[in-house]
């Protein structure tokens, strides 16, 4: 197996999860901030998940506008853009008011082209050098490895957390 196929893995594994998490939630749920936390509310926590995926992916390895800006998705979700890179900052997570019906369509567009790109990725192009802002130059398979199948486990944590203050079971299993 090779990286590309095992972070396709990893990463269907979580969008379903987070996927299954989310099913569970309703608006009050998303959008409820605990008192007095440095935490975003979940709905904050998705959007940034669902954002760093798509700037890192489609815009750094691709080199493309990320599929956010690039659809309109603003005027579709209601969900302002955290911007590249990707901050989740105390003011936009603080600003954030999730309806998951229309920003779960653009979570699955970016996952279905992740997986696209993943699917069709050689193995001579993941040596690739790519530049950021915060990170430096590092490798196509870095970022896949290292950060892109890291991130979202990390952020399901704070997710599963949240629904639990909230009397909600965390994760689905």
């Amino acid at each position: 197996m090779n990286m590309q196929t095992s972070v396709r893995e990893q990463l269907q594994f979580w969008h379903d999860t987070l996927d299954q998490m989310l099913s569970e939630c309703d608006a009050a749920a998303l959008n409820r901030r605990v008192e007095g936390a440095t935490i975003g509310s979940i709905g904050s926590i998705y959007a940034h998940i669902v954002f760093v995926e798509d700037v890192l992916v489609h815009g750094r390895l691709r080199g493309r506008t990320p599929i956010y800006v690039e659809g309109a998705w603003e005027a579709k979700t209601g969900v302002a853009f955290c911007g590249d890179p990707p901050m989740a900052t105390p003011e936009w997570s603080a600003a954030v008011r999730m309806d998951a019906a229309p920003f779960g369509a653009y979570a699955r567009t970016v996952y279905a082209a992740t997986d696209a790109y993943l699917a069709g990725l050689a193995d001579a192009d993941t040596v690739r050098t790519v530049s950021s802002p915060l990170l430096g130059g590092r490798t196509v398979s870095w970022y896949l490895s290292t950060l892109i199948a890291t991130h979202l486990p990390a952020h399901a944590g704070e997710i599963a957390a949240l629904k639990g203050l909230q009397g909600l079971k965390g994760l689905p299993f």
